[in-house]
């Protein structure tokens, strides 16, 4: 098997725990979970798998130099990211959160790279960016303008729109890290640093939340998400970082969204209208203008 094909097939298996993800916090919502407490254990618990693995294997830490990449970093892919999803999830659904954050976010990390390097922007790749664009506003309203009363709805939209912003130049600057250090390693250190930013975040809910509830939904989520989502995803993100071209890293991400659809009918009973169906296949069909020019 070739390293692009191994490569790949990580991918894949991580698209398909990830896009299994929305519905999991979606579940453990419903039961009265708070979403940052959730978002919390679950780094908790990737945290304490990490520390085990750095207590045996005790590999060098980054330099000191890469202190400042790696705060941004935790940041940027932690420590506000899950606000912002967990929050999408909440408020918008599972399925419409992951079509925003997953479509989205190669849009985004061709902007970033676009702008970063002052390359220029082709006519047919500002087609692109108009329809996915187009395609985000269906998806975000179903193709009902009643939306614009529904602010909970536009809000959990907004916040679909930020993670994918945030991934995205999540994963450009990671490739630096990766390309200097072990991605295990260094997928540790951010969980570490993450964590520590989530902390203090998930308290404040606790104390302001009336009700907040723990069922066996919340300990099943954050052992999903500590464990599969967290350790084995991120390292397996980052590895695919190392070989293939952060483009066709973000590119995978298209099949999330199809992943959370399936889920999200099977174990929720929800579905997407068929406009906001029709709009993702937009932001899809934008995605491939760009790419293709």
């Amino acid at each position: 098997m070739s390293r692009p094909t191994y490569l790949y097939l990580l991918l894949a298996l991580t698209i398909l725990i990830w896009g299994n993800s929305f519905v999991i916090v979606q579940v453990a919502i419903d039961d009265g979970s708070p979403p940052i407490l959730i978002a919390m254990g679950r780094f908790i618990v990737a945290s304490s798998v990490f520390g085990v693995y750095l207590l045996l294997r005790r590999p060098k830490w980054f330099d000191r130099s890469d202190l400042t990449t790696y705060l941004f970093l935790a940041f940027i892919g932690i420590g506000i990211y899950y606000v912002f999803q967990y929050y999408g999830v909440s408020y918008a659904g599972p399925a419409v959160t992951a079509i925003l954050v997953t479509l989205l976010c190669p849009v985004m990390i061709f902007l970033i790279s676009r702008f970063k390097y002052g390359e220029k922007v082709a006519p047919q790749q500002t087609l692109g960016l108009a329809v996915a664009a187009v395609g985000s506003f269906f998806v975000i309203t179903d193709g009902d303008l009643s939306f614009m009363s529904n602010m909970t709805q536009i809000l959990g939209g907004v916040f679909g729109v930020v993670c994918a912003i945030l991934w995205a130049v999540f994963t450009v600057e990671g490739k630096k890290i990766v390309r200097k250090y072990d991605p295990f390693v260094s997928t540790a250190h951010l969980t570490f640093l993450g964590t520590a930013m989530l902390v203090p975040i998930a308290i404040s809910e606790y104390l302001l939340s009336d009700s907040a509830e723990f069922h066996v939904s919340f300990v099943f989520a954050i052992l999903y998400l500590g464990v599969l989502c967290t350790v084995l995803g991120y390292v397996f993100w980052f590895k695919a970082l190392t070989g293939l071209s952060a483009s066709s890293t973000g590119a995978t991400l298209y099949f999330e969204p199809v992943v959370t659809v399936i889920f999200a009918y099977i174990l929720l009973g929800q579905g997407i209208g068929w406009t906001a169906a029709a709009g993702g296949a937009l932001v899809l069909v934008g995605i491939l203008l760009i790419a293709r020019a």
